[in-house]
């Protein structure tokens, strides 16, 4: 017990967790100072909600997640510093 206090979970959010709400997610147990070993959702309004990391559905969603972060890092290496996408003034000039 150290003077940094650790914001863990004490129980499971019992509701169903809509995959369009949720940006991020982290782990939670003993090795980070918690008792409760759970998944930490942080939805894109930063509110957290408990999951148990047992839970199929749960488990799904954090694969989801992670496919969505590596698409999101390929496009970005993907992409040169200077390409942007072209204004609908643009666009129309070309035509």
């Amino acid at each position: 017990i150290g003077s940094s206090a650790s914001d863990c979970c004490l129980k499971y959010s019992q509701r169903t967790i809509p995959s369009n709400v949720v940006k991020s997610y982290s782990i939670q147990g003993p090795e980070t100072g918690c008792l409760l070993k759970a998944v930490v959702f942080t939805t894109k309004k930063n509110k957290k909600i408990c999951a148990s990391p047992n839970d199929l559905a749960i488990q799904k969603l954090m694969q989801n997640l992670d496919k969505k972060v590596r698409r999101d890092k390929e496009k970005k290496e993907g992409q040169s510093p200077r390409a942007r996408r072209r204004s609908k003034r643009q666009k129309r000039q070309r035509i």
